[in-house]
């Protein structure tokens, strides 16, 4: 696996989303594709383990079977006891119905308090609201949330409601940016190529976006994007585009 480049910039946003946890408040975390929402929660979960993290699903179910895995990964002692496998988890959570999961998930829970963090939230139903403002509510349980815009969070919206609980990540500075590239440049090994044309015109594109400066100077590091020395950013920055669409 590619080590990751250092997280940098986002010092607010962190200590916001750091107090989040320290004080065990529910937090949204708002930005465009490619802004780090994902990367500002791994630096944070890494300091408060069993935090359980779950990616978006399209579905119900399929958000109720995530989270049921993400428990049953993280030891969660009282989801086991509740579950009783008599099979391997997969086979066991293949055979489970939503009414069955919300009533293993929520007692278990309230026995024993996560943290849950949700990421990448796109237009959640109301379902999945009511499922998640029990847990909400369950004393000692918070969650944190990621979308890109409030709209994004479909009916999510009626729990984080409060402006308090909104972090909105702002593109990066010019510095930031500018030192961004640099550290991408040489991880991605760009030395020999002729950057300085290319420095430019990733940052003003990518308008502070750091996983966009990220993919571009990984782009231009694959022989189908260089000419000699030279960077044929038209054709990397069309397909760049596509992962943040």
């Amino acid at each position: 696996m590619e080590a990751k480049l250092p997280f940098l910039g986002r010092a607010k946003e962190r200590q916001k989303l750091l107090a989040a946890f320290r004080d065990k408040q529910p937090v949204v975390l708002f930005g465009p594709r490619g802004s780090g929402k994902t990367r500002l929660i791994e630096e944070t979960i890494c300091r408060h383990p069993g935090t359980l993290y779950v990616g978006w699903q399209d579905t119900p179910h399929s958000l109720l079977a995530a989270i049921a895995r993400a428990l049953i990964a993280s030891g969660h002692s009282e989801f086991e006891r509740r579950a009783q496998f008599d099979t391997p988890p997969e086979a066991w959570l293949s055979r489970q119905t939503s009414s069955h999961l919300k009533a293993l998930i929520w007692n278990a829970v309230e026995a024993m308090p996560v943290a849950l963090v949700i990421d990448g939230v796109n237009h959640a139903s109301f379902p999945t609201y009511r499922f998640l403002q029990r847990l909400y509510y369950t004393p000692g349980t918070w969650l944190v949330a990621a979308a890109c815009d409030s709209m994004g969070l479909g009916a999510l919206s009626r729990l984080f409601w409060d402006r308090r609980q909104i972090v909105q990540l702002a593109p990066l500075s010019e510095r930031e940016s500018g030192e961004l590239f640099e550290t991408a440049a040489d991880h991605f090994r760009l030395r020999n190529l002729e950057l300085d044309e290319f420095r430019e015109k990733v940052l003003d594109s990518a308008s502070g976006n750091p996983g966009q400066i990220i993919e571009m100077c990984r782009l231009a590091a694959q022989p189908q994007y260089v000419s000699g020395r030279y960077i044929k950013f038209t054709p990397l920055r069309i397909d760049a585009l596509m992962k943040f669409i």
